[in-house]
């Protein structure tokens, strides 16, 4: 099974994208809010497979979500059916306040209508719903929250910050250079497999329904709007399955969300 754009288009409930900057956007927050994101794979010990034809399975027919590598190859491949043109970069999260940890979330460059967007399908923590337009100072509005782009004279990359309730927050750094097929390899099986990456040992998901986005967490579940933030633990499995299942549309069986459930027991 290759990229078929129909049966993409209707999994993400658009009927058709120009290739134009009102296009782009409305194919990255159409894909955000169907496809989510999810690490179930590494979690339970399997290194997610990069064919294109695996991905289009796993997450249009399959009604699965995927991490960023998934859904950011499943992305661009979308875009360049549209006839965007696509450049791949590779980031460095610094959601711990650093610029020290790996190359290890894939983003991407499109051009449309003459300037250059960052568009980002993928990210697992609060990103932006909306392309950000590169080369641009001061803040940007998307439908997800305010976000600008910053330029590290120290490593050279521009760093993504949301704006919070306690200030601008980073999220990635990343820059231009080059990004070759094996390096995207080489990133997402040490996301999948290392020791210090966590998509191994901790639930991951993101999803998006209405205005509000739906974070999991190992055993615990965040709803966030713009306005708020509620928290809480999950009861038992059968509120973890429903959730997940449910409010975040993620096509897994019982027994393998039981798996699941039973690894990140006493976790976090």
């Amino acid at each position: 099974m290759g990229f078929d754009l129909d049966a993409y288009l209707e999994r993400i409930g658009l009927s058709g994208v120009e290739p134009d900057a009102a296009g782009l956007r409305a194919l990255q927050e159409a894909q955000m809010r169907s496809i989510p994101f999810e690490n179930f794979d590494p979690l339970l010990g399997k290194v997610p497979d990069l064919g294109l034809g695996e991905i289009f399975a796993k997450t249009v027919p399959g009604g699965r979500g995927g991490y960023c590598f998934e859904l950011n190859l499943l992305f661009e491949a979308a875009l360049g059916a549209v006839g965007f043109p696509v450049r791949r970069m590779l980031a460095r999260v610094r959601m711990r306040g650093d610029n020290s940890a790996p190359r290890s979330h894939l983003a991407l460059q499109v051009e449309a209508e003459g300037r250059s967007f960052l568009a980002d399908a993928g990210f697992g923590g609060p990103g932006s719903l909306g392309p950000l337009e590169l080369g641009v100072e001061g803040e940007q509005e998307t439908p997800s929250g305010v976000f600008r782009l910053v330029a590290d004279t120290e490593t050279g990359e521009t760093v993504l910050e949301a704006r919070s309730g306690v200030g601008w927050v980073q999220l990635y750094g990343f820059d231009v250079a080059h990004v070759s097929e094996g390096e995207i390899a080489a990133a997402n099986y040490a996301c999948a497999t290392w020791d210090q990456a966590p998509f191994g040992f901790h639930a991951m998901l993101g999803s998006y329904s209405g205005d509000a986005r739906y974070g999991v967490f190992d055993r615990n579940l965040t709803v966030s709007r713009l306005e708020c933030e509620e928290r809480r633990e999950f009861a038992d499995f059968e509120d973890f399955a429903a959730v997940v299942k449910g409010e975040m549309g993620i096509g897994l069986d019982s027994a393998t969300l039981q798996r699941a459930w039973d690894k990140i027991g006493g976790v976090g």
